[in-house]
């Protein structure tokens, strides 16, 4: 995409951590830590996403398990803020998730729950995926969107973070505000894009 970004993080109390390669007491060196477990333990987890010179997405976890050797970050009760253009546009907020630290994706899980500041729109669902190259948030669970009176419930969906956009197989509606009508409920996926990917899917 050409558009530079950097990951800041911020901690406010280690719990416990491991070098990469080791670490050493006093004139001995241990040895890295097993594969299953984490080479750091952070409390009070704070990571930001620069698009440029805007913030793109910014999380904070209580608590976060750092595996270096995976360059993966498993983070616990977590709440996410979204930008747009350096504009505030929606919160994310669920038990767990995931964060890949080389592509800087995420996966949240369990209790999902996004909320639109544009206008309170508020999606849930038990797993969702941030693409950060696309700048889209997807997933293949089963969701509903409610806006005012208006609810939309499917099975996996594609959507902005804002909520602005947002398109999924239909199981049911109860459209009762006009500005619900319009999104891609019922739509082949990327429809609004003329794309035709699926959620995830890059350019063939």
């Amino acid at each position: 995409m050409g558009r530079r970004k950097i990951l800041v993080v911020v901690c406010s109390a280690i719990v416990a951590a491991w070098a990469t390669g080791g670490c050493r007491y006093g004139d001995e060196e241990l040895p890295p830590p097993p594969k299953n477990m984490p080479t750091q333990v952070i409390d009070n987890f704070t990571l930001t996403e620069m698009d440029g010179e805007y913030v793109s997405w910014r999380l904070k976890a209580e608590r976060a398990d750092i595996y270096d050797y995976a360059n993966e970050a498993k983070i616990f009760v977590v709440h996410v803020d979204f930008y747009e253009e350096g504009t505030y546009s929606s919160t994310l907020t669920s038990r767990e998730g995931t964060i890949d630290m080389l592509r800087h994706n995420m996966r949240a899980h369990g209790d999902v729950v996004l909320v639109s500041r544009k206008d309170g729109a508020v999606l849930k669902t038990e797993e969702l995926n941030w693409d950060a190259d696309a700048s889209r948030i997807y997933s293949d669970a089963y969701c509903t969107l409610e806006r005012g009176r208006s609810i939309i419930r499917g099975q996996g969906f594609r959507a902005t973070p804002g909520l602005e956009s947002f398109s999924t197989h239909e199981l049911d509606a109860d459209i009762l505000d006009k500005e619900m009508r319009g999104l891609g409920a019922g739509r082949k996926w990327g429809a609004e894009a003329g794309t035709g990917e699926k959620p995830g899917e890059g350019p063939k």
